[in-house]
C-alpha cells in the first residue's frame, strides 16, 4: 500500500513538473503562434489536450493504470498548465492571477479528473475507450463551437476551426478503426454530441 501510494504520488508530481512547463509555454505561444493559431494557447480545447496527451503517455505505464492515479494526474496536470501560464505571463508583463473563485481553476478542478480518466480509458475496453474518446471530442467540438460563436470576430476562426476539426477527426478515427460494435460507435458519437452541445449551452451563460 505505501508502495502503491509512493508510487501514484510519483506521477503526480511528475504531472506537476509537466503541466507547468507546457502551461508555461502556452504564454509566449499566446503572443507568437502566427495568426488565429494564438487562440489555441489560451483556450479549453488547448489545456484539454496538453491534460489527455500527458495522461496518455504516463498511463502506458503499468504503475500509472490505477483509476485513482489517472484522475489525479488530469487533475494535477490541468491546475499545473493553467498556473504556468499565469506565472510566464506575469514574468513577462502581463500580470494574471489565479486561485479559488477563479474561473480556471474551477474548470480545471471540475474537468481535470475527468480527462484524466478519459485518457486512461484510450487504452481499455470498447466501452470504456467510446467514453474517453467522447471526451476529448466533445471538449475540441464544443469549445470550437463556442468560440466561432462567442470570439471569432476578435480572434479569427482559424484555431476555432482546427479545434472542431480535431475533434471530429479524433472521434471518426476511433469509431472507424479502434471499436468494432455498434453499441459502442453509438455511445461515442451521442456522448460527443451530447457533450458539445452542453459545453456550448455553458458557455452561451458564462
Amino acid at each position: 500500500m505505501t508502495r502503491s501510494l509512493v508510487t501514484t504520488l510519483a506521477w503526480w508530481l511528475l504531472g506537476a513538473a509537466v503541466g507547468l512547463v507546457l502551461g508555461g509555454a502556452t504564454s509566449p505561444g499566446q503572443q507568437y503562434l502566427p495568426g488565429g493559431l494564438s487562440s489555441f494557447a489560451n483556450s479549453s480545447g488547448g489545456w484539454t489536450i496538453l491534460t489527455f496527451a500527458t495522461v496518455v503517455v504516463v498511463t502506458r505505464r503499468p504503475s500509472a493504470r490505477r483509476w485513482w492515479t489517472a484522475a489525479g494526474l488530469g487533475l494535477v496536470v490541468f491546475h499545473a498548465a493553467v498556473q504556468g501560464y499565469v506565472v510566464v505571463s506575469t514574468l513577462r508583463g502581463f500580470p494574471d492571477s489565479y486561485g479559488p473563485g477563479d474561473f480556471w481553476f474551477t474548470a480545471a478542478t471540475l474537468a481535470g479528473p475527468v480527462i484524466g480518466l478519459a485518457g486512461l480509458w484510450w487504452s481499455r475496453s470498447p466501452v470504456l475507450r467510446a467514453a474517453g474518446i467522447a471526451v476529448l471530442a466533445a471538449v475540441m467540438i464544443g469549445d470550437g463551437v463556442s468560440g466561432m460563436v462567442r470570439v471569432a470576430d476578435t480572434t479569427g476562426t482559424t484555431w476555432w476551426l482546427i479545434s472542431i476539426a480535431v475533434g471530429v477527426t479524433a472521434l471518426g478515427w476511433v469509431v472507424v478503426r479502434r471499436l468494432d460494435g455498434w453499441r459502442e460507435r453509438a455511445l461515442a458519437v451521442g456522448l460527443t454530441a451530447v457533450g458539445a452541445a452542453a459545453f456550448v449551452a455553458l458557455f452561451s451563460v458564462l
